[in-house]
């Protein structure tokens, strides 16, 4: 119950917040938030060849950052973890990082574009470049903030390189990898809107709200934005707190 309502209170606030601005005119194009949870009512009960739009959008959606973030956390830990062990990788490609991480995504779909052309492949190396930076950065910081007394410490104990990198290394590094994984959700999402709206063919939430912007359909652009706010809510409720409480929080390395 603590936890349905540290999650409903913020929601119920930011709704009436929104109703309040939507009632006094402040904004002249901003729907009502219930027109907009209607448009999302329309879209689950709209169908095109026999799939409702809203699953249509969402699914393609959800495929798309699934495989992008995935190459991303796969590819980007064991770099980091790697950048952080050996300094001569560290060495190597630390300043590449630090050059291409302010980059923002939606400055490569236009390159990604003219060398892959339009259609998933764009989209899904455009998520992938959208977290991997972050998850990379944050992995290589977590790795060298680890104490070296401890480490000194495992070795004159007798500790091998399995046991080092299990009970030193990556419980030492865990609170900087999930903090990476965080970012890199929101920007994987990020990318992904972004690249929907140019690279995409007519499916996907970003592609959605492009197209809404043609007919200024107000309501559509910000059910769209619903369910991105609530799809970055489950991917890290489902995906980053479920390994935080299997890591950090179970071995006391942050509070509940």
């Amino acid at each position: 119950m603590r936890g349905l309502a540290l999650f409903l209170v913020p929601l119920i606030t930011l709704i009436i917040i929104w109703e309040a601005v939507y009632l006094m005119d402040l904004i002249k194009v901003l729907p009502s938030p219930f027109q907009a949870f209607a448009r999302l009512g329309s879209l689950a009960t709209t169908q095109k060849d026999g799939i409702p739009l809203l699953l249509r959008h969402v699914g393609t959606s959800t495929y798309r950052i699934c495989i992008g973030f995935s190459l991303a956390m796969l590819i980007g830990v064991p770099l980091g973890l790697l950048m952080g062990l050996n300094r001569y990788v560290s060495f190597l490609l630390k300043p590449l990082l630090s050059l291409l991480l302010p980059l923002p995504t939606l400055a490569w779909v236009p390159i990604l574009l003219i060398v892959f052309g339009m259609g998933d492949l764009t989209i899904i190396i455009a998520i992938f470049l959208g977290g991997f930076f972050s998850i990379a950065y944050n992995t290589a910081a977590g790795v060298r903030g680890i104490d070296n007394d401890l480490n000194r410490a495992a070795r004159t104990m007798g500790a091998d390189r399995w046991t080092m990198f299990t009970r030193i290394l990556l419980p030492g590094s865990m609170v900087s990898v999930l903090a990476g994984l965080r970012l890199a959700v929101g920007y994987s999402w990020r990318a992904l809107v972004g690249a929907e709206m140019l690279a995409a063919a007519g499916e996907g939430v970003g592609s959605f709200i492009f197209m809404a912007r043609q007919f200024s359909a107000v309501d559509d652009m910000f059910a769209g934005l619903t369910i991105i706010m609530f799809a970055g809510f489950f991917m890290e409720r489902f995906l980053i707190e479920p390994l935080e409480k299997r890591t950090v929080r179970r071995w006391g390395m942050m509070r509940e």
